[in-house]
């Protein structure tokens, strides 16, 4: 029977919760607001599924092998690495990089097949869900900065498989393996791909700081990766149904040099969250030992091609650049019917991992993480009206705070008289 008691070796890929035959099992949220299954002991048969399936232990029984199993189907290994821009401009500025998914969207689709990817449902969680028309396909586009609910996308995806329909599953490393442990032999009708993943944060994280700065019934959209500034230097951002937008800008914003707008925008305007996200601050234990790391277990990957004007700067662009690696031989069939869609450029893996350490390496936890959820948990109670922590009191304060605190920023003035000094010194 599964039972998670070291939580760095569960990812809640939710395979465990898919493959149950009596239903036995739930994802609920811990008090960090990550998923973890919890089995129902009276309904569980012992038929031991839930283990089979498990990507981490998969892998960790496997140890110490050149290759790791999922049911029949061997991990791949990288075989080539491009630069790569899609060449539908409106494409590429609707996605977070250089418009990739939207390539591999639009070519299953048109074989009437499914796309799987990540998406905000109508309280603006972050789900996983299935779309079957190009209308739909903006839901799953630009990078979501929580941790998914994979839910029943596992089991759906099968169903589609097993009619013969052409799918495509995205999703972060850890939810393809989860996913190609869960259906246990290989599918020439499936093409995978993930996502270069530094980190997952806390839907619960989230949820409050939505909740503490906005009303939620009025939000319009929100991006995570806004390109206002340009793709390598893309900022937060939300839009309300009344035509306002955060972070709200003041009106004198627009007279300063361009560099200093870039500036305040990236520091001062920023919001909390995104900041809180990026450092670690509340991400899932397990992606600090990440089991999914080097090889992959997708047909391709994509994520952004950082250094990409040290590597290739023939290719940079403000409008966004991706990394794309092929990892199969089904995807360099498929790569070749779909390169007339792409301006692409072919580079060495060492130069993409040397800018894009995310692809072989863990993110290190940030060493006030556990201070932050123990000074969060009682903020989300809301039951104490005080708290003592450490040698000093403090009352209950906002997530807004709490987050600038733990990072230790700087007040606004330091850090613009430091960029104007830098400025002025570099001429």
């Amino acid at each position: 029977m599964l039972n998670i008691t070291d939580k760095t070796k569960c990812c809640g890929c939710s395979a465990c919760f898919n493959i149950c035959p009596k239903e036995a099992i739930k994802m609920e949220y811990d008090s960090e607001g990550f998923l973890y299954p919890k089995v129902d002991k009276n309904k569980c048969i012992k038929c031991r599924l839930c283990l089979k399936v498990c990507p981490i232990m998969e892998r960790q029984m496997h140890r110490g092998m050149d290759v790791l199993k999922y049911g029949n189907n061997k991990n791949n290994r990288v075989l080539e690495v491009y630069g790569a821009k899609n060449k539908n401009v409106d494409e590429q500025l609707k996605s977070s990089s250089g418009g990739m998914f939207s390539i591999f969207a639009n070519y299953v689709l048109e074989q009437n097949g499914i796309v799987f990817g990540a998406s905000f449902d109508n309280n603006w969680k972050v789900v996983h869900k299935y779309i079957y028309i190009k209308e739909d396909l903006d839901v799953l586009r630009r990078s979501k900065y929580v941790q998914s609910d994979i839910n029943i996308t596992y089991k759906q995806a099968k169903q589609f498989l097993d009619e013969g329909k052409f799918v495509l599953f995205t999703g972060t490393p850890c939810q393809i393996a989860g996913l190609k442990s869960f259906l246990q032999k290989d599918y020439e009708n499936l093409m995978l791909v993930d996502l270069i993943c530094w980190q997952v944060a806390s839907p619960l994280v989230w949820k409050n700081f939505l909740e503490e700065n906005f009303n939620t019934e009025e939000i319009n959209s929100i991006d995570f990766r806004d390109k206002t500034y340009g793709w390598d230097k893309s900022i937060m951002s939300l839009s309300l149904k009344n035509n306002i937008k955060y972070p709200k800008l003041p009106g004198l914003y627009n007279l300063l040099p361009k560099k200093i707008k870039i500036f305040l925008s990236l520091r001062k305007y920023a919001l909390s969250y995104r900041k809180g996200c990026l450092s670690g601050l509340f991400s899932r234990p397990s992606c600090h030992k990440c089991s999914f790391k080097g090889d992959r277990y997708s047909d391709f990957t994509i994520g952004d091609l950082w250094g990409v004007k040290e590597i290739l700067p023939i290719m940079y662009d403000k409008k966004g650049v991706s990394v794309l690696t092929i990892n199969s031989q089904k995807a360099k069939d498929i790569f070749e019917k779909i390169k007339n869609n792409i301006e692409y450029k072919q580079i060495s893996y060492d130069d993409m991992v040397k800018y894009n350490p995310a692809f072989i390496s863990s993110a290190k936890s940030h060493p006030k993480r556990e201070e932050f959820f123990k000074r969060f948990a009682t903020m989300r109670d809301g039951c104490m009206d005080e708290l003592r922590y450490g040698n000093y009191n403090y009352k209950r304060e906002s997530l807004n705070k709490l987050i600038s605190e733990l990072l230790n920023e700087k007040p606004l003035i330091v850090k613009l008289f430091k960029k104007v000094i830098k400025q002025i010194t570099a001429k």
